[in-house]
């Protein structure tokens, strides 16, 4: 086959007329044309021939044949006969310009425009309109362009990101640039490429050089653009630096230093220059100084200068130190006053020369220092009793050194005149037995000097020593009351010295009918302690109520105890229920601490119940002795009484207070 050259020029160019272009069968597609190798056709002679609308006259196609760019159909140059219904675009990439079997469609390229891609680069780019009336579709139209060249790329901008210095890193920067480019860098320093990398960090020596930044961008189908950046001096590094002191101490004589390390980086030299009152001191250039009697007063400082290649020579000062020198002549302080607690001490500060312009104090019992004593005179106090007394002067002085000075120690604190540990010499009555509204006196004596009392009471129902309040003498006068049943007394003697406290007195109250101990309180007997609890009206046709006992040691409740209760008439009424297991008959189990119960029970009619009485009798050493709790309905339903009386006393709910409980000693044994 011979296929027409339908155009060469890199641009649109027209296609001959339509009496000299090859066109399709009336009935091929381009599609058809791409995938079947359909040849070509004479052109008929006119449109008369055609099957369907025929374009004559020249088509082109607008635009550049440059990647990037958009070409467009143009049918201005020529008529359609008769007139297209519809249009098919159709756009095809050949290798020769010419129509033929071997062009390749563009995909999806079916529209009157196309953009240029990278793909379409050395290629012809033909496109082709196709009209359609009444059914009929006539023969492509063609127009060619190419062959297609690289696009020209939009250049942006690039930019130095950073101080230009020696040693900052410098980051390269661009904008404005198509999205898809790729860069390459090139640092210039004085003309000559320094780095290609996207960052760069001047050295030393390219300071005071111009720099700048080469930027290339390229992307696929266009050629590649440089642009620069605006070009900067290199200029010096600077050292970061630390404080610059003096070490040692700043006196005559002395010899300083200054510090070193305070540069960073490490410079290269270091030259030092020692100055008095701001002005330089002849030859002092070395890092050390001894310091001549001359400068006593002046004000030292030392200024410390480096350098380095690439960096701007830094110096810094110190803070400038008064020359000073020591004291003339001191003498140790003294201290003058009594050397007991509650006396006051004074100290002398010595002798100073030249006079100190500020003294301060300092007071130390055994060599430790006193917390707050810093006055010239010092208070002692019990703290410092034994302890030997010393004091410390510190003197100030300007161009002076501050000297310390500590005096002789006293001898040891002693107490003041009269005053010694407390001692109780007699203690208050240990047994006290008596009856309700009777007076009780309890008193103890006492040595020591300046002394102070505090009386101290233990309950079962506070089982803890508790202050007393108001009684703080060496007597303690009460009146007793059921309250007081089983409780303990102690007196606390103090003074400034320390402190004694005596034995315990215990308190053991007879009830009576017309004053009895209430339920759920423990009280005595002669040699057991006992409670009553809360009493059930009807325990299988009985008055009954649970009774916690603990024995002395030997002694047997069963044998020695016996529970009646009296009534509201004063009648004694007989117990009841000894078919019972539990009864105080059958026997009492104690546990580990001598403490067991039982259930008591009575026949006392409902009527002569409230304002009676429980009365518990031991007979124990031939003893006939009595004493009374209060009888007190029970809250709970006679089911729930049922129930306690069948468990063990501390599952009552009636605590057994330690120190109290379990008797230890019979009470025949228990006398002054």
């Amino acid at each position: 086959m011979n296929p027409t050259v339908l155009g060469d020029a890199t641009h649109a160019s027209a296609i001959p007329t339509r009496s000299t272009v090859r066109r399709w069968r009336g009935t091929a597609s381009l599609a058809a044309l791409a995938l079947v190798a359909t040849p070509f056709a004479a052109a008929p002679a006119s449109a008369a021939e055609a099957d369907g609308p025929v374009f004559a006259g020249t088509l082109t196609a607008d635009g550049t044949a440059a990647v990037g760019s958009v070409l467009t159909l143009d049918e201005s140059g020529g008529t359609w006969t008769p007139e297209p219904e519809s249009r098919a675009y159709a756009w095809l990439l050949s290798d020769d310009a010419a129509l033929d079997d071997t062009d390749v469609p563009v995909t999806d390229a079916t529209a009157v425009s196309l953009t240029l891609l990278p793909d379409h680069l050395g290629k012809y780019l033909i496109g082709t309109v196709t009209g359609t009336a009444a059914g009929l579709t006539g023969e492509p139209a063609a127009a060619v362009v190419g062959p297609v060249v690289e696009g020209d790329l939009v250049a942006g901008t690039a930019s130095v990101s950073g101080t230009v210095r020696v040693g900052t890193k410098l980051v390269a920067t661009t904008a404005g640039w198509p999205a898809g480019t790729t860069f390459a860098y090139r640092w210039v320093v004085g003309g000559t490429t320094a780095g290609t990398a996207a960052t760069y960090t001047p050295l030393a020596t390219q300071a005071g050089r111009t720099l700048r930044l080469e930027v290339t961008g390229t992307q696929a189908g266009y050629g590649s653009r440089t642009v620069s950046s605006a070009a900067a001096t290199v200029a010096k590094a600077t050292f970061a630096s630390t404080t610059l002191k003096i070490s040692g101490t700043v006196k005559v004589g002395g010899k300083v230093s200054a510090t070193t390390g305070n540069f960073s980086p490490a410079p290269s030299k270091v030259t030092y220059r020692w100055k008095a009152n701001g002005r330089s001191i002849s030859g002092a250039t070395s890092r050390t100084y001894t310091i001549p009697s001359r400068l006593h007063g002046d004000k030292l400082t030392v200024t410390a200068t480096a350098s380095r290649t690439g960096y701007t020579t830094r110096s810094v000062t110190s803070a400038s130190s008064v020359v000073a020198k020591p004291f003339a002549r001191t003498v140790a302080p003294t201290i003058s006053g009594t050397v007991r607690v509650g006396k006051t001490l004074t100290a002398n500060r010595g002798t100073w020369s030249p006079a100190p312009t500020s003294v301060g104090y300092r007071w130390l019992a055994n060599g430790k220092v006193i917390s707050g004593a810093t006055g010239r005179t010092y208070k002692l106090t019990t703290k410092e009793h034994g302890k030997k007394i010393s004091v410390e002067v510190k003197g100030s002085k300007h161009a002076y050194l501050t000297a310390t000075r500590r005096s002789s120690s006293t001898a040891a604190v002693k107490w003041p005149v009269g005053i010694s540990v407390p001692r109780v010499t007699k203690n208050p009555t240990q047994y006290t037995e008596t009856t309700v509204g009777r007076a009780i006196t309890l008193k103890a004596t006492a040595t020591g000097g300046s002394l102070k009392y505090q009386w101290q009471r233990w309950t079962p129902a506070n089982p803890k020593w508790t202050n007393m309040s108001g009684k703080t003498s060496s007597t303690l006068a009460l009146t007793a009351s059921t309250s007081l049943e089983l409780n303990q007394f102690r007196v606390v003697v103090t003074n400034m010295a320390g402190k004694d406290t005596s034995a315990r007195s215990y308190v053991w109250i007879r009830s009576s009918l017309t004053h009895p101990f209430a339920t759920g309180q423990w009280f005595s007997l002669w040699n057991y302690n006992a409670l009553v609890t809360d009493s059930a009206d009807d325990f299988q046709g009985y008055l009954t109520a649970a009774v916690l006992v603990c024995a002395a040691p030997g002694y047997v409740p069963s044998s020695d105890l016996a529970v009646r209760f009296v009534g509201n008439d004063g009648r004694v009424y007989a117990d009841a229920g000894r078919e019972f297991s539990d009864h105080l008959s059958r026997g009492v189990q104690l546990d580990a601490d001598g403490c067991g119960y039982f259930g008591a029970y009575s026949n006392a009619p409902q009527s002569v119940r409230d304002g009676g009485r429980w009365r518990i009798s031991d007979y124990s050493d031939g003893q006939a002795y009595h004493q009374y709790a209060t009888y007190r309905r029970e809250a709970v339903p006679t089911a729930s009484a049922r129930t306690a009386l069948g468990t063990a006393a501390r599952g009552l709910g009636v605590a057994v207070p330690a120190g109290t409980l379990p008797v230890t000693a019979s009470r025949a044994a228990l006398t002054d």
